[in-house]
């Protein structure tokens, strides 16, 4: 009966313990499980990893891979054909850090991020032209007559 009572009191703790943390995952899920499936099903990335960036080049390869996989989705072939893959991705990215502010880290914001680049809601501009040029870069501004 005392170790029922123990046992009840140590869950809870543990429980306690727990709140108030960034994110709870499901204990039978490593962090190497969820990797795969997020590769498997870019849909499965969550806010959680947009805030693990930083941390790791592992967590930053995770985004990228699930961003640019995003961009490949049948509804964003449009998108693509007149933005490219990579401004397709950008702005897939972009939809998803929006899409996760304020959100809790296990929310699933891809299947939101992907509609609303397709709505054209996120998307990520070309660059001037004068940046493909850098021999422009450095050229004297006209002066003015009476200078």
């Amino acid at each position: 009966m005392v170790r029922r009572y123990l046992s009840l009191a140590l869950g809870l703790a543990a429980v306690a313990a727990g709140c108030g943390e960034q994110e709870r995952r499901v204990p039978s899920v490593s962090e190497s499980e969820h990797r795969e499936r997020v590769a498997a099903d870019p849909y499965a990335l969550t806010c959680g990893d947009l805030a693990r960036q930083p941390e790791s080049s592992t967590n930053q390869r995770l985004v990228i891979a699930a961003e640019f996989a995003l961009a490949e989705e049948p509804v964003l072939r449009r998108r693509v054909a007149t933005m490219t893959r990579n401004r397709v991705g950008r702005s897939v990215y972009w939809a998803l850090t929006e899409i996760c502010e304020g959100r809790a880290p296990s929310y699933e914001p891809a299947r939101e991020a992907v509609q609303a680049v397709r709505d054209g809601r996120y998307l990520v501009q070309p660059r001037p032209e004068s940046w493909s040029h850098p021999e422009l870069w450095s050229k004297p501004e006209p002066r003015e007559e009476g200078d």
